[in-house]
């Protein structure tokens, strides 16, 4: 049942990415727990460019990886950041239940896929923005995190 469902969640993340710019300007957090590759973000012309993604307000975007964590997890949590000089900023509609993303349970050093549909309002300002993802262990406090340029526009 699990390879089904993993399977399930593979062919969704690759229908998801086929309009998706591969994006490779991504920085692990320091002290993170888990890999990240083959980083997708739909719409992202400007990876092409190696330049931030330019999203639109009032507008969808959606985010797909693939991560081998480090750590297990039975109910992981989940935020997307915006970082600033004072303090990481929650982007306000982020469900942070990890599971409505990903398979669960996290599964430790085995690759798994996830992928955010994200609605960016107007009131998130037209700005440059660098988003941090976060997924998280309530448990035993281990996590995954990543980092990426974004310019709403």
């Amino acid at each position: 049942m699990a390879i089904f469902v993993l399977t399930v969640v593979g062919l969704i993340l690759a229908a998801s990415a086929v309009d998706a710019e591969k994006v490779y300007n991504f920085h692990m957090c320091p002290n993170t727990q888990c890999s990240v590759r083959d980083l997708y973000i739909d719409p992202c012309p400007e990876a092409a460019y190696n330049l931030p993604c330019e999203w639109s307000e009032n507008a969808s975007t959606s985010i797909a990886f693939t991560y081998n964590p480090e750590f297990r997890a039975n109910l992981p949590k989940t935020q997307l950041y915006a970082e600033t000089f004072l303090m990481d900023l929650p982007f306000l509609n982020v469900n942070t239940d990890a599971c409505l993303y990903t398979n669960c349970p996290v599964v430790k050093n085995t690759d798994q896929h996830w992928l955010f549909n994200l609605f960016v309002p107007y009131n998130y300002g037209r700005m440059n923005y660098r988003v941090k993802f976060m997924m998280w262990d309530n448990i035993y406090h281990q996590q995954c995190c990543f980092k990426f340029d974004i310019n709403i526009v």
